[in-house]
């Protein structure tokens, strides 16, 4: 097997560390990124270089335990190497290489001898307390070789009460020997892309408490396991899904994950539900099946945010809020491996994560609690696109999606919260101001061209001295913006939504005529909320009931235009 230039930069990179410190180093490389693979190259390495030496791989999960196994076994059909797990069923404890369970081996140091390296994946989950099961391992290992090196792998060096894993009091890891990039992996095709969007349709959570700097579960999964929420969020999840064939949802509770597949599968989608309390048995099965396709959609409570690989996976829903950028970080790893014919995959979040902790690729790590300086859960982390939803980094000057043209960035308020405007009323909460209705005296189509960028349809609504735009992404590879798009056209022309701009201008004239536009002044833009295509929307009196008579409220036939 053939290491990427990256891999390989990261082997070399920890033997130039350990030529110059003696420390217990991490190496961060993001998911995807094959950390499975840079173990089994480097243990092979090790031991054909100097065979004396004796190593063990550690971790959490049966999955990354046969990962890591397998790929030790792939570069060497011949490896001296061992499992030790009781889920898996073996224990050989005293093979050169022994890949074991943390939960199996803890209590029993000794019986695995001499170990000159210990290589920990998924090194995030260590607790930083002496009495956690990972520091009593490896401090009963040293006891029978004081210098045991200690490496840690992770995607995310960082917890969310205690900062920088290298930082702080009473660490275990000292440095960062290796750190891969996101965006180098992304430039050059080795992780599919993520189109990260904020959906128009959110959860309220003001009734949500905090413990530990982290939102209480019980109140987040009363939060989010209601009906009314879960309609409209799957709603919107068939709108925009199109042929994505693999659908992980991660929910804020057991209950909640059983309640959601349900609701998938009363709407004919193949689903199932994995939760700590799932059996083992039934857990491999639902997993083999989602994996090889025959099973559409995986609802999680708490157990697939680390150590699962399935590459397939190319729509991620997000309905359970999060102020760990770790966890939304290990979250939206889920659905960034490659897989034959998969362009990216769609993250729908309904809970507030993405305008939380922003696009996965500016995703900031917390400080250490109690430190100065620290941000603010609430405090605005990026751009949501109001065409598109598309998340962009604080200060950029267009969405890199649709192309649609940010002001200039403004001083954030930090008394604002991240979804103002965007949370869906449930039960007798007020509705959300949507805007005010407008009469459209013409439209005008147009094409719009940026250098670098796909085109897109410029509509321009023109209301007495004002005009208000929007952009149709036509050209678009499906996903959201496209998927928006093909809406739009459907509901204005019977003719099949063209995938190019010329064509489309071409039909222009025909479209079914806009006779009114809601419109809401937003932060920083006028956002079209709705469309009436009918001529109906306009205020008429209304009918006699014997109730008082006057303007009947405004009727929006069409609703949300997305």
């Amino acid at each position: 097997m053939q290491l990427r230039d990256y891999q390989q930069r990261a082997i070399e990179g920890l033997f130039q560390y350990f030529e110059h410190a003696s420390g217990n180093p991490l190496i961060v490389a993001p998911t995807g990124s094959g950390k499975s693979v840079i173990i089994g190259a480097l243990c092979k390495l090790i031991l054909e270089t100097w065979p004396d030496q004796r190593l063990m791989v550690l971790s959490h999960v049966k999955e990354l335990l046969e990962q890591n196994y397998g790929k030790i076994v792939s570069f060497w059909p011949k490896a001296p190497a061992g499992l030790y797990s009781a889920g898996l069923g073996q224990k050989s404890p005293r093979d050169p290489i022994t890949v074991a369970s943390i939960q199996s081996a803890f209590r029993k140091p000794h019986i695995f001898g001499w170990r000159d390296l210990l290589l920990i994946d998924e090194c995030h989950l260590l607790s930083p307390d002496s009495d956690g099961m990972y520091r009593q391992f490896i401090d009963g290992l040293k006891e029978i070789n004081p210098r045991l090196k200690v490496v840690g792998l992770t995607a995310t060096a960082y917890r969310l009460k205690t900062g920088m894993l290298h930082e702080g009091k009473g660490r275990l890891f000292t440095d960062i020997a290796v750190e891969i990039s996101l965006q180098e992996l992304l430039e050059a095709g080795h992780i599919s892309p993520l189109i990260s969007k904020s959906s128009v349709v959110q959860a309220d959570l003001s009734e949500v408490g905090m413990i530990a700097g982290e939102f209480n579960a019980r109140d987040s999964e009363t939060a989010m396991d209601k009906e009314a929420l879960t309609a409209a969020a799957l709603d919107e999840v068939f709108a925009l899904a199109g042929d994505r064939r693999s659908w992980l949802f991660f929910c804020a509770g057991v209950g909640h994950a059983e309640h959601v597949a349900e609701a998938l599968r009363l709407r004919g989608v193949d689903a199932a539900t994995v939760t700590g309390e799932t059996p083992d048995e039934e857990r491999d099965a639902i997993l083999k099946a989602f994996k090889a396709g025959t099973l559409r959609a995986v609802t999680n409570a708490n157990v697939l945010t680390t150590g699962f690989d399935a590459p397939n996976i190319d729509l991620l829903v997000l309905l359970r809020p999060t102020t760990s950028p770790g966890l939304y970080t290990q979250i939206l790893g889920r659905g960034m491996r490659t897989a034959p014919g998969k362009r990216n995959c769609l993250v729908l979040d309904y809970a507030g994560n993405i305008e939380r902790h922003g696009p996965i690729t500016h995703v900031k790590p917390p400080r250490a609690a109690g430190t100065r300086g620290k941000r603010e859960s609430h405090e605005r982390s990026c751009l949501i696109c109001p065409d598109c939803r598309m998340a962009s980094p604080l200060g950029a000057l267009e969405c890199a999606d649709c192309g649609r043209e940010f002001t200039p960035p403004e001083r954030i308020n930090h008394g604002t919260t991240a979804s103002t405007g965007e949370v869906m009323a449930l039960g007798d909460l007020p509705q959300p101001y949507l805007g005010e209705w407008m009469r459209v005296d013409s439209v005008s189509y147009h094409k719009h061209e940026k250098p670098d960028k796909i085109p897109t349809m410029r509509v321009e609504y023109h209301c007495g001295i004002n005009t208000y735009r929007e952009w149709i992404c036509l050209e678009h590879a499906p996903g959201f913006a496209r998927g928006k798009a093909v809406d739009w056209w459907k509901r204005r022309s019977p003719v099949e939504p063209p995938d190019s701009i010329g064509i489309a201008l071409y039909y222009a004239d025909a479209l079914k005529k806009t006779f009114a536009i809601r419109v809401k002044k937003g932060e920083k833009f006028w956002e079209i909320t709705g469309y009436d295509l009918t001529g109906f929307t306009i205020t008429e009196p209304a009918e006699e009931t014997g109730a008082d008579t006057g303007a009947q409220e405004p009727i929006d036939f069409l609703g949300e235009p997305y």
